[in-house]
């Protein structure tokens, strides 16, 4: 079995970061993008972002549900103990980006690009993967329930107990049927 290419971590902020008001982050602020910044329990929730930049960004605690990232990048970015359900990156690209314990429940990535990225101890329950493509991007810890276009997940590494315990969808994806011994046909 080959083995996948470690995906590289993402850097973090320079210092002085960015000073940013959470009270003022909405659609236009998005616009300018965020660089260098940490944004701590900060509510995020239904914003939108169109080609917007996320840049050596660390997000630890904040409610994202329905965000949306729409042809955006986001580019050496943590995001840590997040609720980013319903979350939309829709032909986004995402470099050296980690979601570490995070809801991710029906995430939407078509026609994503996703580079160095890791999910780890998230629940991507209904994540959407159609058209994505990754590279060097892993995988570990995540339920992975009614995930649809699993086949795009070429690209990803996986411990082998995830891949194992994901094998019904995978088999499924690819049309393999399973044969129960002594049932009659």
């Amino acid at each position: 079995m080959p083995r996948a290419h470690v995906p590289a971590p993402p850097r973090r902020p320079r210092a002085p970061l960015m000073e940013i008001d959470p009270e003022g982050l909405d659609d236009e602020a998005l616009k300018e993008g965020l660089a260098d910044a940490v944004l701590e329990r900060v509510n995020l929730a239904n914003l939108r972002g169109y080609r917007t930049m996320l840049e050596r960004v660390v997000l630890r605690g904040c409610r994202m549900t329905g965000i949306q990232f729409a042809e955006s990048t986001l580019r050496d970015v943590l995001v840590e103990d997040c609720r980013v359900d319903l979350a939309s990156f829709r032909y986004s690209r995402l470099e050296r980006v980690v979601f570490r314990r995070c809801l991710l429940q029906d995430l939407e990535l078509t026609e994503a690009q996703l580079s160095s990225v890791v999910f780890e101890e998230c629940d991507l329950s209904g994540a959407d993967f159609a058209f994505a493509r990754f590279a060097r991007s892993e995988i570990r810890g995540c339920t992975l329930d009614r995930v649809t276009s699993v086949e795009r997940l070429r690209g990803v590494a996986m411990p082998w107990p995830d891949i194992v315990g994901f094998a019904g969808q995978l088999a499924a994806a690819i049309g393999i049927s399973m044969i129960v011994e002594g049932e009659e046909e």
